[in-house]
Order: C-alpha cells, then structure tokens, then sequence
C-alpha cells in the first residue's frame, strides 16, 4: 500500500511538472505579432531584417516556424551588397522545452534560445540572453476571397544605387520565367520549374492579401528609391496591377513581391538566349492609345510572346506603329542612340517586329492582349508628341 501511494505521488508529480510544458508547446502554435521591446542592452534590436515591417512568426506543430519578414543573407564589408544578397527564405525550426524557447537561425545556421516568462494563449514574452524583454500578441491574419489567380508577375525598378533590377513571372503551374537586368546573383534570361509545394505557398499566400481592395499607386514622400510593380493574371486576362514607389504598400503584399522575385536564387534555372527582347516600346497614331504604363505589364507582354506562333510576313498593314530599343553596347555615345532603335507594327495579336539587321520577323499571339485586358483609351496628346510615359505604350 505504501509503495503504491508513493507511485501515486510520484506520478502526480511528474504530470504537473510536465503539465507546463505541454501546455507550451500547445500555446505557441498559430501567429503571433511583434508588440514592444525593453531593452536591457545598448547593443540589443527588434529582430527584424527591416524595421517598417511587422516581425509576424507563425508556429506549427511540426516544430517549423514562419518569420513574415524572411532571412537575408548579407556579405559584410561590400559597398555594393545587394547584388550578393542571399534570400534564405521564411521558413526555420524551432524548439521548445520548459521554459525554454530555440528558434534556428538559417543565415548562421545556430539555434537562438530565449526564456519563456510569459506563454498563454494571447501573450508571448520572451527574455534574450541580454535581459531585453520581447512581447508578442495572438494575431490573425485576415482572409480575402480573390478572383483566381493563375499568373503573378513582378518588376523591380531602379533606384539611386544598387536595388536589384529584375522581373519575374511565376504561374500556378510552377513555371518561372525571370530577368535580371543589375545587382542580382543571376543576370539574364532565365526558366525554371518550382517545386509544388513553393507553388502553392506562393499562390494560398494570396488569401492574405485583399487585391480587389489594393489603391493602383502607393508612393513615399521621399526621392532615389526604389519602385515595384506588380500583375495580377486571372484566366489570361491582367486583373490589376499595382505600383508601389518606396515600400508603402500594405506588407503582405510587399511579403508576396519579396518571396517572387527571390524565387530564383533557389531555383534549378535553365539558361535562355534572347538577344533585343521586347519589354519597353512606344507606338502612337491620330486617335487612340494603349498604355502599357508599368513593367510587369510590359514583361507579361513579353513572357506570352515567348510563347507565340512565328508566321509569314504579310503585307497587311497593321494599326499600331512605333518602335523599341535594342541592348545597347557598352561605351554608347549616346548621341547616336536612334541607331539602336528598330519599327513594331501589330493590332494585338499579330506583332511585325523588325530586327536588329532591319529584317522582319512575325508573332500571332493567339489572341488579342490590348482587347482581352482592356487596355485602349482615347489619345490625350497631339500627333507627333512623344506619350509621357517612357516604360511602354501603345497607341492607336
């Protein structure tokens, strides 16, 4: 009886101690959101890689973890940086015992332990190893209903320094087709095929942002930064596409442009050549115009002429008239640029597209691009008058 009611006393002890932890591991799982620090140590920072960004983590019960703000890894002592910048992606391992919590640091490829003071089911707080005291709130995530997506395509623009310049194009399918133009680890044409399971993070990742809901423009009151422009493709057919001029559009949107335009780095790429591809262009006559007014318009125009059925030139004259820049060679004298400039003839569907040695080729696109996305307008500017945008519009 005695060694009985010692069992049974030992027992009980060993559940409520265990009882705790359990209960840990039950309360960290779902999202949670950065709400204030108190610092402890001069040296001590938010753990975020960009302080506009909400430092949003999402545990599973499978022992990963989720930080919304992504890992980057950055050479150190390089002026020019960013064309090295590694994107390690958004998702670690984490483990938690007691009270402790260890969250894996992909860019140093350590494990990060913190004391649990405080675990319920809407608090976090967490004690770094300075004493700097860490709060987080239960967040959810707010859920949209969009129209289906079945392409996303996303141009980053220059700035006054060395942002990545490059344009991506990924469909629900898997099927990448990227560009990188400056300070990327990749520099031109490239395919891939991504695996299933980033496809689809990529494409559930929408349930979080409200494209119907999305202003056309976000902009900072500030000069030199870098711009982004992104399109959304629905059934064929460009739903929206928004610009954003120094990161002030909503962050899960700017969440969905950083993950696309990174997916390269981790893809099998397949070189291709193309030499004068066809991404900026201005094409104008008496009444009407067609305005492509941002790049991923115009990279999107481009990825389905990649796809497009080479026919015989015809003498059919064609309504939209204008021209394109081939690559410049390095040393241009720039007074001689119009040498590098050659004609566009199309209607839409077919593009009579004149080469570098002044020869012809001809696309059929299968289908009409400016009436499919509602893209002509009236002419607002006189004959003769170059259009005010310079990234790519056609008139009519």
């Amino acid at each position: 009886m005695i060694k009985n009611i010692g069992y049974c006393s030992l027992l009980t002890l060993i559940v409520i101690c265990c009882t705790p932890a359990k209960q840990n591991k039950k309360n960290i799982l779902g999202e949670w959101l950065f709400a204030k620090i108190k610092i402890e140590s001069t040296h001590a920072e938010p753990p975020v890689p960009f302080m506009q960004d909400p430092h949003n983590i999402i545990f599973y019960a499978d022992g990963k973890y989720i930080n919304k703000s992504g890992f980057f890894k950055i050479p150190d002592n390089d002026d020019r940086w960013e064309n090295k910048t590694l994107y390690l992606g958004e998702q670690a391992k984490y483990k938690i015992f007691k009270d402790s919590l260890s969250l894996l640091n992909p860019v140093t490829n350590t494990y990060e332990a913190s004391k649990v003071v405080k675990l319920t089911p809407d608090t976090l707080i967490l004690k770094s190893k300075d004493k700097s005291l860490f709060t987080y709130i239960r967040h959810i995530s707010k859920q949209y209903k969009n129209a289906n997506i079945d392409k996303i395509v996303v141009s980053k623009l220059p700035c006054y320094g060395t942002c990545p310049v490059n344009s991506t194009v990924i469909s629900n399918k898997g099927e990448l087709l990227f560009y990188g133009q400056q300070f990327n680890t990749k520099e031109g044409f490239f395919q891939a095929h991504i695996s299933k399971q980033i496809t689809e993070d990529i494409f559930k990742g929408l349930s979080t942002v409200n494209i119907e809901g999305l202003e056309k423009y976000y902009s900072e009151n500030a000069t030199d930064m870098a711009s982004t422009t992104i399109t959304f493709i629905s059934n064929g057919k460009i739903v929206k596409t928004i610009y954003d001029y120094g990161s002030r559009s909503p962050f899960e949107l700017r969440r969905l442009i950083r993950n696309i335009s990174y997916l390269y780095q981790h893809a099998d790429l397949k070189k291709l050549i193309i030499q004068d591809p066809i991404l900026t262009a201005t094409l104008q006559s008496d009444t009407k115009q067609v305005g492509l007014i941002n790049n991923s318009e115009s990279f999107y125009l481009f990825s389905e002429l990649l796809n497009a059925s080479s026919i015989s030139n015809s003498a059919e004259k064609l309504p939209f008239t204008g021209s394109y820049q081939l690559d410049l060679p390095e040393n241009t004298d720039y007074k001689k640029i119009d040498l590098y400039k050659r004609v566009i003839y199309t209607d839409g569907r077919i593009f009579k597209i004149q080469l570098r040695d002044k020869t012809f080729k001809t696309l059929d696109l299968g289908y009409n691009f400016f009436e499919t996305n509602n893209l002509t307008e009236p002419r607002n500017y006189p004959k003769g008058v170059s259009t005010p945008d310079p990234l790519a519009i056609f008139s009519k």
